[in-house]
């Protein structure tokens, strides 16, 4: 038989729930958070193969693990949900699938969730310094770090995180029946008949498989043309069998017992050796997973996400040993600091009205050495002002940091500022004609007197857009309150008179969206530091969900609302059952928070900040920010545009599907990706497209319609 030989693709669906907390009648409930659907392919790395050494940190990953280390996109990479991790940004097991959402068999059993599953990695041979084999004398060493919880919600001790180790053989499998056509003359001359009855059987013949045949259902004779499809050949496929081994695992916790357990440390390290000499060959893989469950709820609104594990610094190679738990590595880890003294991003008319106490003094960094010696590190950052002239560096010299398993992170000094708190340097610009502004921050650490150099860097976005923002943009769990009738409102502040247009809303999915329920958008002016008299009412508003994760949806107030000073702005529920709207659990401004739920306002009780951002001033584009690193991936022409706009991606990047929004955010257009599109129909004005690659990294830019 014929073969038609095919690489494999196993595609590893991650699976994942959510989960609530508290039973009271009259509450807040926090809750874990359900990742927004993506439209996206899943691509196995099959074909890839990984040479010693495998290392990933995560930091150069967003949203989703590296394509080419990691064969599946259940986990999410972010610096939200991991608290104090070793390097910036961690690998997130949690249990909603790779849509973002709780799986329909999803039980309060303890059950498989979420996969991260490496690429193919060639165990068999190294190639550094020269090729040669690999075996079990070679003293392989495989380790990572994990922590139970972070900024999320906790696994109970029923659950559980996994590794386990992975070899594939291949082998042949069925695809499906090859027919051939044969006319009817050449059937009657090579079964020498001139007559078939029905249950006649026609035999396989000519380069056709022996044996294989079909049978008749009509008389048939020699006067009679046409044709008959013949069974000729079976056709097979290669496809690759993995065998997984469990090779470690731990129990599910809270993160104050890991703590009382690890020493006070946020994160542990594991050091497994491979000395099993079946692991050392060309098909070697490891993934984790996690065992996660769903508590029953009476009601499902509840439910959130839950049973988080975050996974930092996986790293598989030779030569090490039981105590090589230390890397030649200097680190920039938690979340990237915003200048701003108490937001992440404010309109840039109120920030211009009095900037100095807009910006706060000094910056909090967390930097790590990984190193077992300290290190004599330099520092600076740099800020270049997007589409405009600022531009300034603030740098200092050299300071020694010490290793962070013995001491953690770099300290600030009881006066004055260093690497770990450096000062903002400069005020940004105030450009009176323009109606927003952003800025490229970028942080480097190095230490330039080692062979080689050991560097790290990061990067911010600050921006001054039409709306307030206390959220750094992960909701790593769900807020509501209950009863029905129950209220919440975040405090803002403005420095001049002003208007709000409306309000941009994160929500989370629940099971089966059971929180897709009314609720009503308020503001409310201040009374004594708290919401005073309601201002403006839009009624009967849902929840909306957009196709990325981290979308804001834009909810447009039907009138124009003047305020000046302090104002509230939230949600009033309609109907038992959380709504579920997305919580910043790492960025702390609980002091803004409020609730109502049986007739007086109070305090919130939950650290964290909710992701309600109103939009201030003139209306314009709202929502998406324009990416001016990714823009030099895709080319737009002609811009201006009349009637037809050219897309032409460069560095080989793959575009997969296309969307355009007008300047309020409203989304006119949505397609799979086509290399030239029709705008005859858009009026004259601005417009944002945003495009999404295969690996589900986004490019927006602008473009203008002249007609």
């Amino acid at each position: 038989m014929k073969n038609l030989k095919t690489s494999f693709k196993a595609f590893s669906l991650a699976m994942s729930l959510t989960l609530g907390v508290g039973q009271a009648m009259a509450q807040e409930i926090l809750t874990g958070w359900q990742r927004e659907p993506s439209q996206r392919l899943l691509r196995h790395a099959d074909n890839t193969e990984i040479f010693l050494p495998f290392v990933d940190d995560f930091s150069q990953s967003s949203v989703y693990p590296d394509s080419t280390k990691w064969t599946d996109r259940g986990a999410m990479v972010t610096d939200g949900f991991p608290l104090n991790p070793p390097t910036r940004n961690a690998a997130t097991l949690d249990v909603l699938d790779q849509y973002g959402r709780v799986y329909d068999y999803a039980i309060s059993n303890p059950f498989v969730a979420e996969y991260l599953t490496s690429a193919r990695i060639r165990l068999d041979s190294i190639m550094e310094p020269s090729p040669r084999a690999l075996s079990p004398a070679d003293s392989v060493y495989f380790s990572f770090w994990y922590q139970p919880q972070g900024h999320g919600n906790a696994p109970e001790a029923h659950d559980s995180l996994v590794l386990q180790f992975g070899t594939a053989t291949e082998r042949q499998a069925f695809l499906y029946i090859d027919y051939q056509n044969f006319s009817l003359e050449e059937i009657f001359a090579q079964m020498q008949v001139d007559t078939l009855f029905p249950g006649d059987t026609i035999w396989a013949f000519g380069s056709c498989f022996p044996g294989m045949f079909t049978l008749v259902t009509d008389t048939l004779t020699s006067t009679v043309q046409g044709q008959i499809a013949i069974p000729c050949d079976s056709v097979f496929t290669t496809v690759a069998d993995t065998v997984w081994t469990n090779i470690w695992s731990t129990a599910g916790q809270k993160l104050e017992d890991f703590l009382a357990e690890n020493e006070g440390r946020y994160f542990k390290q594991v050091m497994i050796p491979v000395t099993d000499p079946r692991f050392f060959t060309d098909h070697f893989y490891f993934r984790f997973y996690n065992y996660a469950s769903i508590l029953n709820y009476s009601l499902p609104t509840n439910r959130g996400n839950e049973d988080i594990w975050n996974i930092d610094l996986v790293y598989l190679n030779a030569n090490r040993t039981a105590n090589d738990t230390t890397y030649r590595k200097i680190a920039f880890s938690g979340q990237r600091p915003s200048f701003l003294n108490r937001y992440q991003s404010m309109p840039y008319r109120q920030y211009r009205v009095n900037p100095n106490s807009a910006i706060r003094e000094n910056l909090s960094l967390d930097i790590a050495n990984l190193d077992n010696v300290p290190h004599e590190a330099s520092y600076y950052y740099t800020v270049r002002q997007i589409g405009g002239n600022q531009h300034y560096t603030r740098s200092f010299e050299p300071v020694s940091i010490p290793p962070y398993q013995e001491f953690g992170y770099l300290t600030c000094p009881p006066t004055g500022e260093s690497p770990a708190c450096p000062y903002v340097g400069e005020l940004f610009s105030l450009n009176m004609w323009y109606d927003s502004a952003s800025y490229e921050i970028k942080h480097y650490v190095y230490d330039s007197t080692c062979t080689p150099p050991l560097v790290d860097s990061m990067v911010y976005r600050q921006g001054f857009y039409n709306y307030y923002a206390y959220d750094d943009g992960i909701p790593e769990m769900g807020f509501g309150v209950e009863p029905a009738s129950g209220c919440f409102a975040v405090r803002f502040d403005l420095t001049d008179f002003d208007t709000i247009q409306g309000v941009q809303l994160l929500f989370n999915h629940t099971l089966n969206d059971a929180n897709n329920k009314y609720f009503d958008i308020a503001v409310w002016k201040d009374e004594n530091g708290r919401p005073g008299e309601e201002v403006y009412r839009m009624a009967s508003q849902r929840p909306q969900w957009g196709d990325q994760p981290y979308q804001f949806q834009y909810y447009k107030f039907d009138k124009v609302v003047a305020l000046a000073g302090t104002f509230y702005i939230g949600l009033v529920q309609q109907s038992n059952g959380q709504i579920n709207i997305g919580f910043d659990a790492s960025t702390d401004n609980s002091q803004y928070n409020f609730i109502n739920v049986n007739g007086t306002w109070q305090s919130s009780n939950y650290r964290g900040s909710l992701m309600i951002r109103p939009v201030v001033g003139p209306s314009y584009f709202i929502g998406i920010d324009e990416n001016e690193a990714a823009c030099h991936n895709v080319k737009l022409y002609p811009n201006p545009a009349a009637n037809t706009l050219n897309i032409k991606p460069l560095k080989d990047t793959e575009i997969v599907k296309t969307c355009i929004y007008d300047l309020t955010g409203r989304l006119l257009l949505q397609t799979d990706f086509e290399p030239t599109i029709a705008v005859d129909k858009l009026v004259g004005g601005m417009y944002f497209i945003r495009l999404t690659t295969a690996e589900g990294q986004t490019i927006t830019q602008k473009f203008i319609i002249r007609k």
